[in-house]
Formats: C-alpha cells, sequence, structure tokens
C-alpha cells in the first residue's frame, strides 16, 4: 500500500512539473526581467511546497480523514 501512495504522490509532483513548463511559457514576458524571475520563482515554490505537503500527506495519512464528532447529548438521562 505505501508502494502505491508513493507512485501516487510522486505522480502529483511530476504532473505539477510537467504543467509548470507550459503555465511559465504563456505568461513569459520578453523585456520584463522582473515579472519573469518572480513568476519562475513563484511556480518553482509551489513544485517544492507540492512536494513538502506530499511528504506530509504521506507520513500522517492515518490522521487525515474524514472527521467524526460525537453528536449524543451528554445531558441526556436515558435510561
Amino acid at each position: 500500500m505505501s508502494l502505491q501512495r508513493n507512485r501516487t504522490a510522486l505522480l502529483a509532483v511530476l504532473l505539477l512539473a510537467v504543467l509548470a513548463v507550459p503555465l511559465f511559457a504563456e505568461f513569459f514576458e520578453p523585456g520584463r526581467r522582473i515579472w519573469n524571475l518572480f513568476l519562475g520563482f513563484s511556480l518553482a515554490a509551489l513544485i517544492v511546497a507540492a512536494v513538502f505537503l506530499g511528504r506530509f500527506f504521506a507520513r500522517h495519512a492515518g490522521e487525515i480523514g474524514e472527521a467524526r464528532f460525537d453528536t449524543t447529548n451528554k445531558g441526556d438521562a436515558r435510561g
């Protein structure tokens, strides 16, 4: 199960990296060095964040999931 989870996380990061290249090409504007640097750093930070989030979710998979709350009214005397 862990191998499948690692493959899925790797595929997600790889997909994000592959999509970042055309995204950068779409917004790249010749002659605007500051904008292009900002865009490149933003995309790199997005990929790094995806890697760290993937690691976090992989390590804490048992703790992350559907939240269930006890909805019984403890003040009710049923008996």
